[in-house]
């Protein structure tokens, strides 16, 4: 974990971090990563997260969780966010990977999810049996069986409410409208609307790699 954030933190004799000032004042998990310049707004952004990895989630250089998004993971859950990307009142949830690339843009209310509930996940007997199982378990997460990983290539931008759902892989350039459900593929630089989402037009590709 990095301490040279765009805030102020102070470390425990322990060896966590708490943010100066957090209303939430819990110390930020230990297995997660902070770049340099990035922005975690508040602790309670993770009051749902339980990854088990070494590395459950990171946050890349200069970017930020604005207006405390939320980030719910299983044991085996996993989220990357690269560079420069904006999380304004995110929800992203994650069995196994949500893996978001730089210069990203998401609005408020936004969704991204790698699990989700399926014709097997909601037959009766393994309904039954998964809802006892998050009864017994010490933070009563539901851990999803058939999770796919969800991939947001690089300068995609969100609308506000849109949903996207497991395994699904957002091309680069690409944007989501408001209030869209994205259940398949979107090409690079696809505007995509509607539920479910749709290609109502692709957008000229001005943007450049940037060189290292």
């Amino acid at each position: 974990m990095h301490k040279h954030l765009a805030q102020s933190v102070t470390e425990s004799d322990t060896g966590r971090l708490f943010i100066d000032g957090d209303w939430f004042p819990n110390p930020l998990p230990a297995n997660i990563e902070l770049a340099d310049m990035a922005y975690p707004d508040t602790s309670y952004s993770f009051t749902t997260f339980f990854s088990e990895k070494p590395v459950g989630f990171s946050l890349g250089y200069a970017s930020g969780n604005y207006g405390h998004s939320m980030f719910t993971t299983g044991k085996n859950g996993e989220i990357r966010v690269g560079r420069y990307v904006v999380l304004q009142c995110t929800r992203i949830i994650s069995n196994l990977l949500v893996s978001i690339h730089d210069h990203c843009m998401f609005s408020w209310g936004s969704v991204l999810t790698d699990s989700w509930l399926t014709e097997q996940t909601q037959a009766p007997a393994l309904r039954r049996q998964m809802l006892e199982a998050a009864a017994h378990s010490p933070n009563r997460h539901l851990e999803m069986t058939d999770p796919q990983p969800v991939v947001i290539e690089e300068n995609v931008w969100v609308g506000f409410e849109a949903v996207i759902l497991p395994g699904v892989t957002i091309g680069r350039g690409a944007v989501i409208g408001c209030k869209t459900i994205v259940t398949e593929d979107v090409p690079p630089y696809a505007v995509v609307v509607g539920n479910p989402g749709r290609v109502v037009r692709y957008l000229e590709p001005t943007d450049v790699e940037v060189k290292e």
